[in-house]
């Protein structure tokens, strides 16, 4: 009595199939894994920015209950990492000040550019550097061109940001 058996190269057929299923799920999950370090260092972005934003309302106050809102237009420019330094806030990801904002060798994390007045993010994941100034926003009621508590109309205190280069 003969049996039925597989045909010859079957079990190099189901083994071929099997690689290949595990190469698309291989590939598949990379994908997803490199989105998802972008996402989510993006969401770190943004956080940072939040905190930064949040320790200027906190100076905002300070500045404000001691009657030195002049004060403020140091802030036009300035390094926010060093108002972070404050309240032990300063992201492990900052790198520190550098000069002449070429960013074309520096390693990824946060910088300020001293000579520009600019916040500088280069991405641990994905490309495009990000560009941000802490900047003090009023109207100028009277044209002096500096902001003046008595005189013109404060609007905000917020770190923005201004631009992404590849």
């Amino acid at each position: 009595m003969k049996s039925i058996g597989f045909p010859p190269g079957a079990n190099k057929f189901r083994f071929l199939v099997i690689v290949i299923i595990v190469g698309m799920l291989w590939v598949l999950f990379f994908d997803y894994a490199d989105r998802i370090a972008i996402e989510t260092e993006k969401a770190s972005v943004q956080q940072t920015k939040n905190i930064i934003n949040s320790a200027l309302v906190v100076i905002f106050s300070e500045y404000a209950v001691k009657g030195e809102l002049d004060r403020l237009n140091e802030l036009n420019g300035a390094n926010p990492f060093t108002y972070l330094a404050l309240y032990n806030l300063v992201p492990g990801t900052y790198q520190g000040e550098l000069r002449g904002g070429d960013t074309s060798e520096i390693a990824a994390g946060w910088y300020y550019d001293g000579s520009s007045g600019k916040v500088i993010y280069k991405p641990f994941h994905g490309d495009g550097i990000r560009h941000f100034a802490l900047t003090l926003e009023y109207r100028d009621l009277n044209g002096s061109g500096i902001y003046e508590p008595g005189a013109d109309e404060y609007q905000r205190l917020v770190l923005g940001e201004l631009s992404r280069q590849r």
